[in-house]
């Protein structure tokens, strides 16, 4: 019996390095990662150890950087776009290339937000900027940009009732209770040539504007609403995904210590998570 090679991919991910941007009156500083998997029609290089045509990671990891310092500026999917395009374009092209950019602006510290010149940084903000691109050696690029790591929470006012019960079901309904999330929000472009700073820009408001007008009446319900404000924000896209976790925020029992807790101190338990996702498409 005989063998046959399928699928076959390899890539440098975890590719950490900051971005510090002096065009600009305000200096600009954003800590990176990149994810690069290039799909293979090499099948010499497994079966008959053949490296002829294999470029060696160590050239994915600089071609990394050498884009950082041509792209410094650039926003995650222009930035995936041209390393995408790079790969494609060498002399022993993938198949496809796969490139992911996750990215964190670093928050300027005292009054250096508005100083021209050098400046001093500290932490970066949440969320994080993502972009991810899929480009065939035969195609068009797929373009996915997105928001990573929102946390969300309300103080009061969510309710959860009405829901099914099986044997096992101990959860109490709930008209006044708090409610926290963590959740990513990705798109896919309708095109390679959109904006992507101002359509990011406008889902990071329509998030915001659809959680503050909302009642969450479960995690779900929350979810799909503000995937809806997303996309009704950004018509140059085709489809929103939310997903993550219900973050479990309960009011502590404080009686052992002789105190009540009129919901001021809540325990958190973020090991178990509630996982919630919803694609959220035009009609």
């Amino acid at each position: 019996m005989g063998h046959a090679i399928g699928d076959h991919v390899y890539g440098e991910s975890g590719i950490e390095f900051l971005l510090v941007d002096r065009s600009l009156s305000r200096h600009r500083v954003r800590a990176l990662r990149a994810d690069v998997r290039l799909g293979m029609d090499h099948p010499e290089v497994y079966r008959d150890g053949d490296n002829t045509r294999l470029i060696p990671v160590s050239s994915i990891a600089n071609a990394v950087l050498a884009f950082g310092a041509r792209h410094t500026g650039a926003e995650p999917e222009a930035f995936a776009l041209a390393l995408a395009e790079h790969f494609l374009t060498a002399d022993h092209p993938p198949r496809t290339a796969d490139v992911s950019i996750s990215c964190t602006e670093l928050d300027p510290l005292g009054t250096d937000g508005q100083a021209e010149g050098p400046g001093h940084f500290g932490p970066g903000s949440q969320p994080r900027h993502h972009a991810h691109v899929a480009f065939p050696s035969a195609g068009e690029p797929t373009v996915r940009g997105g928001l990573q790591g929102i946390e969300l929470f309300v103080t009061g006012g969510a309710t959860f009732t009405g829901f099914a019960r099986d044997a096992y079901t101990t959860t109490r309904a709930a008209t006044d209770r708090v409610f926290a999330a963590r959740l990513d929000v990705t798109w896919r472009h309708e095109s390679a040539e959109a904006d992507f700073r101002a359509c990011r820009l406008r889902a990071g408001r329509a998030v915001t504007e659809a959680f503050t007008g909302h009642t969450s009446r479960s995690s779900q319900h929350t979810f799909y609403q503000l995937g809806a404000a997303v996309l009704d924000a950004c018509p140059e896209i085709a489809y929103v995904r939310v997903e993550g976790a219900h973050l479990t925020r309960a009011p502590a029992d404080l009686a052992p210590c002789g105190l009540g807790n009129d919901g001021r101190v809540y325990t958190v338990a973020n090991h178990q998570q509630s996982t919630v996702s919803v694609d959220v498409h035009r009609t």
